[in-house]
């Protein structure tokens, strides 16, 4: 008799629910947020036709998030948020589908699950009606968020739709990297390599939609975040978009489940790098142990960034020929020279953001060792707690400083870049604090806070936030593209995170070192 293979799912699923309850709700309930909230911002902000056009004519042709398909209040209204939307979500969805799928395996629980009367199939499952659940109905509460605010319902709700099968897209690739990596590490830095491909390959499409423009658009449907620009949302529905995405999703989650069956528990089609059987001469501290296990991931991001910043730096003459005559963020664009250098201005603000990710991760590596106690081992030796972490924070703080000030140096704008440096330790420094006192929150939380950041800055460009001093709690805001920076602001900055890393390491050092 062959045994059912999703034996339990349902009551798997159960259980799934019940975990990661703020993240899968936020998933939920912020699409709809997003959309009501800027919508009715743009209503009370732009009231006549000519501030209507005026914002267009502003924003129209933007490498970021592509062109306004038409001149409507509702156009540009989902223009400003759908790729913005679609990032957030695609972040909260790697986290939930790492955490159910490769994290649980390598804590040994789907192990156990599996022993009993759980089928083999069952955990994937489960993982999937959860994540793709969530990201449709995240979909769905976009699209009444835009009806609650007037908008018509057919492009509300194809735009809703588009969203979510973004989302949904990106938690199948997410299923395939954890099928392909070895442990949960390797399978989230895999899945959110891609999505930064996925993004610079919309980058690419928008230049060239831009620039032709025109362009062919049906170069949209190609990546997941240009899918909702492709279904032209109020300005005549292309609902083919769902004959694009729906076999998509389903090609790549059949994969998945295709390598889920041949390959080994515990193991991966990508598998980690032996260690040599006898340590070099210069492993003998706690640096380098965490420069061991962190090197691989600086060494990519720092190779990613030189190369970005030598393609950005050498398109700034192109940059500048596009938005020549054009009135692209005219207040920045007075202050840096020009709406070229502005857009060149906001390219670099946004990947200097984007580093934090980098140092978060590296941080997180100390309680994911600590999760499979390895930590406990290390600690057994002669290695005093406050020199193991401070291993991994020199990785954390002093990589993500070399990450950006590369960029900066092969893109031509090291002086902008640097300065924001400061601003990627003090959230770096909030994580560090969460896992010296309350490591289990440390990822969720730390995390969390990244994405609060995010989205108080973009209530804040929107207009949603009128109020410069809320606005101020981000420390991104300090260095702000087109702001004066003082020479007080970074040094307060660097006080600042060397404060909250220190009441980190006093707490790892009372605090008991805490498996699974």
């Amino acid at each position: 008799m062959t045994r059912n293979r999703n034996a339990a799912c349902f009551s798997l699923l159960k259980t799934y629910l019940h975990s990661r309850k703020v993240i899968t709700l936020l998933l939920i309930i912020l699409p709809f947020l997003f959309a009501y909230t800027t919508a009715v911002s743009n209503i009370g902000l732009l009231k006549t036709p000519a501030e209507l056009a005026n914002y267009i004519a502003e924003n129209q042709g933007n490498l970021l998030f592509g062109r306004i398909a038409g001149v409507t209040m509702e156009a540009a209204t989902v223009w400003r948020i759908r790729l913005s939307m679609a990032i957030i979500m695609s972040i909260f969805t790697i986290i939930l589908t790492i955490d159910t799928t490769r994290k649980d395996e390598d804590f040994g629980k789907l192990e156990l699950l599996r022993a009993g009367a759980v089928g083999p199939d069952a955990p994937l499952t489960a993982t999937m009606i959860k994540i793709y659940g969530a990201n449709l109905l995240g979909g769905i509460s976009m699209t009444l968020g835009f009806a609650a605010a007037g908008f018509p319902f057919d492009g509300s709700l194809i735009a809703g739709i588009a969203t979510g099968l973004c989302g949904c897209c990106i938690a199948a690739i997410t299923m395939l990297a954890a099928q392909i990596a070895s442990n949960a590490r390797m399978a989230r830095g895999l899945s959110l390599g891609a999505v930064a491909l996925l993004l610079f390959l919309q980058v690419v499409i928008n230049a060239q939609v831009v620039i032709n423009a025109s362009g062919n658009e049906k170069l949209l449907a190609w990546t997941p975040f240009g899918w909702s620009a492709y279904a032209r949302p109020y300005v005549g529905e292309n609902w083919l978009i769902c004959l694009i995405a729906v076999p998509v999703i389903a090609l790549i989650t059949a994969i998945s489940y295709y390598l889920l069956q041949r390959r080994d528990m515990g193991s991966g089609y990508l598998p980690e790098r032996k260690g040599r059987s006898v340590a070099r001469r210069g492993f003998k501290s706690p640096f380098a142990l965490a420069w061991s296990q962190q090197r691989g991931t600086l060494f990519v991001w720092v190779a990613a960034y030189a190369l970005m910043g030598l393609v950005i730096g050498s398109l700034v003459p192109t940059f500048n020929s596009i938005f020549e005559g054009t009135d692209f963020l005219p207040q920045l664009s007075a202050a840096v020279g020009g709406p070229g250098k502005a857009f060149f201005a906001i390219i670099s603000y946004i990947l200097a953001q984007a580093t934090v990710a980098f140092a978060l991760i590296t941080i997180l590596r100390m309680r994911e060792e600590e999760s499979l106690t390895r930590t406990e081992l290390v600690l057994s030796t002669s290695v005093s707690r406050s020199n193991y972490m401070i291993g991994h924070l020199c990785i954390a703080y002093f990589g993500s400083a070399v990450i950006i000030a590369l960029y900066g140096i092969f893109s031509g704008d090291f002086i902008s870049c640097v300065s924001r440096i400061p601003a990627i330790w003090i959230v770096a420094s909030v994580a560090v604090l969460l896992y010296g006192t309350l490591p289990r929150a440390a990822a969720p939380v730390g995390w969390s806070v990244f994405a609060a950041l995010l989205v108080l800055e973009f209530m804040w460009e929107m207009r949603i936030i009128s109020n410069d001093l809320f606005f101020l709690l981000s420390p991104f805001a300090w260095v702000y593209p087109g702001l004066p920076v003082s020479v007080m602001t970074p040094i307060v900055m660097i006080v600042i995170s060397a404060v909250l890393t220190y009441l980190g390491l006093l707490g790892f050092r009372r605090r008991n070192v805490i498996a699974g």
